[in-house]
């Protein structure tokens, strides 16, 4: 695939303009999208009183499991959007309580890395979008051709330790250029945070042994928390590593994303949120909460592609996600 012209600068003020513009519109014709502690507080509460009626269903009123586990991991992935935006700082900043409970209540729920080391590699992921030392993006597959490695990032948080010891080279390599470092200050309990989130990801597995013994209890466990964060995981890995590009210059912020808003993708935008169309946004505006970003986007799509974005780049999978036309030599499956 030929990709567009590499957008200019003027192109990419371009862009920020018109998303400006169409979040001032949106809150203009609907003043509740800009209640933001409000409607933040409402997904929170509204996705676990889903999680808890799936829940009910399932072990009550014999709801097929395969639907629990669709429905339960659609309101995680609301929760996943939820953190995200709390990373960033987007609401319950005057309510730090709340903040806590709710970053908290997030962690047990999505079963994955705590919120507050995640929140240091994303807002790193900004600074490096695309490059060797990106370890949010390297940790689900940016960059690795397609094979078992990235088949096990794709399924299982638990894959991604197999990167670990690679990119942690990368980020030595590139602090010791004098390139941006990334911030490893731990708080005092973090010896407890780290034996807490090794528990949660050795948690399926255990769970998966006594299933197979003949527990019923943990059964329900896997149907209610375990597979509908493995299918959330999923979509949102295959939509977020491959919305992005490796090897691109430093801080070329037009440069960083595609949108990825191909039909065959709709199985997975589902439990993401349309993640693949819609981030292209929030690396230009990222104090945009994400249900304005979600309805922002059907309109602005078309400006976006007429300064220069590309557009379902599929031959990014073949590429392992290098932007051009071949991937780069040497790389290894």
């Amino acid at each position: 695939m030929q990709l567009p012209p590499l957008p200019a600068p003027a192109a990419t003020r371009h862009i920020i303009r018109a998303i400006r513009d169409e979040d001032a519109r949106l809150l203009a014709a609907w003043p509740l999208l800009g209640r933001d502690d409000l409607v933040a507080f409402g997904f929170w509460v509204l996705s676990f009183v889903g999680i808890a009626v799936a829940a009910l269903l399932f072990l009550q009123l014999g709801l097929p499991w395969p639907l629990a586990v669709v429905a339960v991991a659609f309101c995680t992935a609301t929760l996943h959007e939820l953190e995200h935006d709390l990373i960033h700082e987007l609401y319950f900043d005057d309510r730090p309580a709340l903040r806590q409970l709710v970053l908290f209540s997030i962690w047990l729920g999505k079963g994955s890395l705590d919120p507050w080391s995640r929140g240091r590699i994303h807002r790193f992921h900004h600074a490096v979008s695309g490059q060797d030392e990106d370890v949010e993006e390297r940790l689900i597959g940016l960059g690795l051709p397609w094979g078992w490695r990235r088949a096990l990032v794709t399924l299982s948080p638990v894959g991604s330790a197999l990167l670990v010891p690679e990119i942690i080279r990368a980020v030595r390599a590139r602090a010791a250029e004098g390139g941006p470092r990334l911030d490893i200050t731990a708080p005092v309990w973090w010896p407890i945070m780290r034996a807490a989130n090794v528990a949660i990801f050795g948690l399926p597995a255990l769970l998966l042994t006594l299933a197979l013994a003949g527990q019923a209890w943990a059964w329900a466990v896997i149907v209610l928390w375990v597979l509908p964060n493995m299918l959330r995981h999923s979509a949102i890995v295959l939509m977020s590593s491959n919305s992005h590009y490796m090897g691109i210059p430093r801080s070329e912020l037009a440069l960083q994303n595609q949108i990825l808003d191909h039909w065959v993708f709709w199985p997975a935008q589902l439990f993401c949120w349309n993640f693949g169309a819609t981030h292209v946004l929030h690396h230009f505006v990222v104090k945009q909460p994400f249900w304005r970003r979600t309805l922002a986007f059907r309109r602005l799509r078309p400006t976006l592609v007429a300064n220069g974005m590309p557009t379902n780049d599929l031959w990014t999978f073949a590429r392992a996600n290098y932007r051009g036309t071949a991937s780069p030599a040497g790389m290894r499956g």
